[in-house]
């Protein structure tokens, strides 16, 4: 009790400091857990988002110099203590834009939440690349990466059975980015379905309550407390605010979080929980009602929702001689503080616009609220949805009212002369089944109007509804929105290829813009930090040029052209020396088990019987992998279809049943060293067990061209996976490692640990002459 008390106070101080922003909370009051969660995510949608990037005037970077600026003009970073200038409105260089909720876990959908300032922050390039997309947590091993500020490195935080990597910030920034996952997790969590990625599902959940997993939202509360809310959080809270139109509750009321994921879920949440005044939350006082469009045949049948607290007598509801009727007409205490939704009705011989006060009367309190419903006598037509204009598709999407089941109606679309007269849409009217209709073959720039009726009815007409079609808004699309590179220390990656689409612009010039240490490149020989290309569609390849160090590295390329809206491509690395070639399958598209070719992360494959997957039962890691089905009389197989160079020294790879029910499938490994002509074996009709998912290592330790090729046999339509396929370089020396076996006295045969004959010899001379490393002796 004595905490709950303590509790309340806080609650009723923080109110007092919310810099008056109790109105703006009101609809939330009174309410608790899921339904707490959800009020509030549809109070705090923003009005409107900053574009995303660093070009100007309303993108982001104009956004940080009002959010992110100290008072000696440098930028406040909160990933390190490197201190840099602002420069403009641009982007400052060796600073990223860092999504402290990483986008890749919703999948980079440019949406508001990529966009969204309480998400995004000015942040040091090699930090944000470090911290890459792990979840936040409490690193518990010796750090990766320590820069004083963020932490990068194991943790067991998460899972009691295993290690993840994670990143940490620095205790002073604790709370502000418990209170921004709190944010996020609650502003977006319609997003339920989106949620992806191994690291994004470690925070969590597809649902829309809690949507935060118990051991993040624990240790998010532990931040929030330990790092409570000052005044640089305040004044961004306020900053971002007056951008966007909403705002973070978790930093107006911090103990929010507590009501919801915490030790309060039991409470409603008020924001001053000591107040006797009678008070309604919803209604607010003198906040219009409104029904919108209604059937004057129909009349009206609206909800209404009440809730309030301190009134012991209740309530009475009296719309006076209006037309109006409520269902109840006395409300109880108990009614109020539960909230109630009552059936509002009203029926008029007029169209138009009728309107009324609601007056709710209680015991020394009085409420009244406007009410305003339009009738139309006829079929009310609502706005139009979906208008969109662009070089290849012109069209809205015209919708009304459902005046009964089973009815057809007749839509009209029409513009009209200078003299009112209407002028048909060829192919209108048209007669049609249901309550919406796209409308297509219409001309930018030029103003619609359309009407709805029921055949053979005059007297059933709708509104008329004017739709002003724009200018042709430019097609300017990639075929990729996220890149991932792999290479060793001192080499280029391999380069991968971008698409870019460009239709209805003043000028078909391209420009594609990355910053170090990734390249871009028009033709695959010259590399720079930006190219630009002419045409209508054009191929860009991109690449991340050579590293001192092992790694990890995050960017972005900017994609433009004249009047169409940049578009971002996500760049990230790794530099491992183990990955000289490292195949994820999670680019390229190959949806059936017809042969085919597909340009993947690391090389050209050719797939017979054999498709990329991402289903349910597909074992993978990240959201593909290869799935190849065994089928008689077919060859099924993953084979390169180039070579990878300097040679192999370990392959490793995991694979897979599919499913639970797929059994008696076997795989055989192989490699070639003459492009293709003649296969050496790596692993022969390699089993495995039910519900089983495996890294497999070998040791290859071959020089020069090397290339893969995986087949399947077993029995017909039974299926296996096959994941992260990963060679490194002849010479690494890190390969799969086998105990020496030694005995001087006996012939024995030496092989790799790929299975592959080295020579015969006594034992005791068996290894001389190899380079150092282990080996098979049998």
């Amino acid at each position: 009790m004595r905490k709950l008390l303590l509790e309340f106070w806080c609650l009723a101080f923080c109110g007092l400091m919310a810099y008056g922003q109790e109105d703006y909370y009101r609809p939330v009051e009174g309410l608790k857990k899921s339904e707490l969660k959800t009020a509030l995510h549809e109070l705090i949608q923003p009005e409107k988002v900053l574009d995303y990037g660093g070009k100007g005037e309303g993108y982001t970077w104009s956004g940080f110099v009002v959010t992110d600026r100290m008072p000696d003009g440098t930028v406040r970073d909160r990933y390190s203590n490197v201190v840099r200038e602002f420069n403009g409105l641009n982007a400052v260089e060796g600073m990223n834009i860092e999504h402290s909720f990483a986008n890749s876990w919703w999948g980079h959908t440019v949406n508001n939440a990529y966009c969204d300032l309480f998400n995004l922050f000015p942040s040091d390039g090699t930090a944000n690349g470090r911290k890459s997309n792990n979840p936040i947590g409490v690193v518990t091993e010796t750090p990766a990466f320590d820069n004083g500020m963020t932490r990068v490195g194991k943790s067991a935080s998460y899972r009691a059975d295993s290690l993840i990597t994670v990143w940490e910030p620095a205790d002073e920034w604790k709370g502000d980015f418990a209170r921004t996952y709190f944010y996020m997790a609650t502003c977006y969590e319609d997003y339920a379905d989106l949620w992806q990625t191994t690291e994004g599902l470690l925070m969590v959940e597809k649902n829309r309550y809690p949507t935060l997993r118990p051991w993040v939202s624990n240790l998010l509360l532990a931040w929030s407390e330990a790092d409570p809310v000052d005044d640089v959080e305040r004044e961004r809270n306020e900053a971002v605010s007056g951008i966007q139109g909403n705002r973070n509750p978790f930093v107006d009321y911090p103990q929010l979080a507590s009501y919801i994921w915490g030790d309060s879920t039991d409470y409603a949440f008020y924001i001053d929980r000591t107040s006797t005044s009678p008070e309604l939350f919803v209604p607010g006082e003198g906040e219009t009602v409104d029904f919108g469009l209604q059937a004057l045949s129909k009349g009206l049948e609206g909800r209404l929702t009440i809730r309030g607290r301190n009134l012991p007598g209740g309530l009475a509801l009296d719309f006076g001689q209006s037309g109006f009727e409520v269902d109840k007409t006395q409300l109880t205490e108990d009614e109020i503080v539960r909230g109630v939704t009552l059936t509002v009705r009203c029926r008029t011989a007029e169209a138009g616009v009728h309107e009324a006060v609601l007056l709710l009367k209680g015991d020394g309190f009085e409420h009244r609220n406007p009410l305003r419903v339009e009738y139309v006598d006829g079929i009310p037509a609502y706005p139009a949805r979906d208008v969109v204009c662009t070089v290849n598709a012109q069209r809205f999407t015209a919708s009304w009212m459902d005046m009964g089941e089973g009815l057809d109606y007749t839509l009209a679309v029409y513009t009209k002369d200078e003299g009112g007269r209407q002028q048909m849409l060829e192919g209108y009217p048209k007669t049609l089944a249901g309550v919406s209709a796209t409308v297509e073959g219409l001309l930018p720039a030029t103003t619609y109007y359309y009407t709805v009726s029921l055949p053979g009815g005059e007297a059933m007409v709708s509104n008329e509804v004017e739709v002003r079609m724009p200018e042709v808004t430019p097609v300017f699309t990639s075929d990729a929105s996220e890149l991932h590179f792999t290479s060793v220390p001192g080499r280029v990656s391999s380069p991968q290829t971008v698409t870019v689409t460009a239709l209805g612009v003043d000028q078909y010039v391209t420009t594609a813009t990355v910053e170090a240490p990734f390249e871009v490149s028009a033709d695959g020989k010259e590399w720079s930090t930006k190219v630009s290309v002419e045409g209508t569609e054009q191929r860009l390849m991109v690449r991340m040029g050579a590293m001192p160090e092992e790694g990890m590295t995050e960017g972005e390329m900017v994609l433009s052209t004249p009047e169409a809206e940049d578009i971002i491509v996500s760049l990230s690395g790794e530099v491992d020396k183990k990955k000289a070639f490292f195949e994820t399958f999670e680019t390229g598209f190959k949806n059936s088990y017809k042969e085919g070719q597909v340009t993947c992360v690391a090389a050209q494959w050719r797939m017979a019987q054999t498709l990329i997957g991402n289903l349910a039962d597909d074992r993978k890691n990240g959201d593909w992998s290869v799935r190849m089905q065994a089928k008689s009389g077919v060859t099924t197989e993953l084979e390169m279809m180039e070579d990878k160079t300097e040679g192999c020294d370990s392959l490793w790879f995991y694979a897979g049943l599919y499913g639970e029910k797929d059994t008696g499938v076997k795989l055989t490994v192989e490699y070639s060293l003459d492009g293709g002509m003649t296969w050496l074996p790596v692993a022969n009709n390699l089993a495995f067990n039910k519900g089983e998912w495996k890294r497999y290592g070998y040791k290859l330790d071959v020089d020069g061209l090397v290339r893969l090729k995986f087949s399947v046999t077993g029995t017909s339509s039974k299926r296996i996976n096959v994941d992260d396929i990963q060679m490194s370089d002849y010479g690494t020396g890190d390969g799969v490692r086998q105990i020496r076996v030694e005995n001087p006295d006996e012939w024995v045969d030496v092989y790799t640990l790929g299975g592959i004959w080295v020579r015969k010899a006594k034992r005791k001379d068996a290894l001389k002459g190899l380079r150092p490393d282990y080996y098979i002796v049998k």
